[in-house]
């Protein structure tokens, strides 16, 4: 199972869920993360997520995506952030 990013993917979910990723970042070599539910997406959510996946990056652990619903691909591509955060394979 992977870790449930949920609908939203916003300002008002950002401390709660940098909590929750960095918790299990510490805990874990390696992330699945599930993007399939988000609904409502917005920068400071994409900024994190960014943040979470360079800090897997640095520290050599795992970032995999297991699914990825079309508002998320969609906002990281306008904001030029497929590749840096690896949507690639949902990207259309």
């Amino acid at each position: 199972m992977g870790f449930s990013l949920g609908e939203q993917l916003d300002i008002t979910q950002v401390m709660d869920l940098k909590d929750r990723l960095q918790a299990e970042i510490e805990q874990s070599d390696s992330l699945l993360i599930d993007g399939s539910e988000v609904s409502r997406v917005d920068a400071p959510g994409l900024q994190l997520l960014l943040t979470a996946r360079n800090l897997c990056n640095n520290q050599s652990i795992g970032w995999k995506w297991q699914g990825a619903s079309g508002e998320l691909v969609g906002a990281a591509k306008t904001l030029g952030l497929i590749e840096p955060l690896g949507l690639v394979d949902f990207a259309e």
